[in-house]
């Protein structure tokens, strides 16, 4: 019973910063404030939480950790010419479910320190080697791959307000991928080509 009591005190604890960071901005979040948010004593903040800037990272953690299982999942069960666009999907489907943590990932990634930022770093990417894979590591190099997860971060900003429908949504997104490999494809070859013709290997 008192198991289960601390696993729910220790996810709602990250809910609620989440919730606060996602509204007000890390920065402006102070430990006062924090405290209240989680219904404890500032003076004992410290015995429920490690840092402020902890507890960022676990968020972050959280998401990356989450997009590159589901990531796996896919490289192990999909097949390859398939690969990118089910990865692109689950991203695009994860942002629907989780987007006060794209938002932090995409807004308050400057405030980590090490050593919260060298594991932050690798979670991204394991998460960008996955994706490099599964289009194939001639098409793709490192800078090629973090324009693609760029472009996933960064969607949320533009694409609902061209009301698309899910499957559009991901044509859309898909097709904008294809652009950036093809391009990617141009500068490593000298030739030009579309890309339909850039596919997973």
């Amino acid at each position: 019973m008192w198991e289960q009591a601390a696993i729910n005190t220790f996810l709602d604890t990250r809910q609620q910063a989440l919730s606060l960071f996602a509204s007000k901005g890390y920065s402006n979040v102070g430990m006062r404030e924090l405290a209240s948010a989680l219904g404890i004593k500032c003076g004992s903040i410290y015995n429920h939480i490690e840092s402020k800037e902890a507890l960022l990272y676990e968020l972050f953690e959280e998401l990356l950790g989450l997009l590159q299982t589901k990531a796996m999942q896919i490289q192990r069960n999909a097949e390859a010419p398939k690969r990118l666009r089910k990865i692109i999907e689950m991203h695009l489907n994860l942002q629907d479910r989780m987007p006060c943590h794209f938002q932090l990932l995409e807004r308050e990634w400057r405030h980590l320190s090490e050593p919260w930022l060298s594991h932050a770093d690798a979670h991204r990417a394991r998460y960008e080697q996955i994706i490099a894979a599964a289009v194939g590591a001639s098409a793709c190099s490192q800078a090629c791959t973090q324009s693609i997860v760029t472009l996933l971060n960064q969607a949320p900003a533009w694409l609902p307000a061209l009301r698309l429908t899910v499957s559009a949504r991901l044509d859309l997104v898909y097709a904008m991928v294809e652009l950036i490999l093809a391009q990617a494809y141009s500068d490593s070859t000298g030739q030009r080509t579309d890309g339909a013709t850039i596919r997973a290997s």
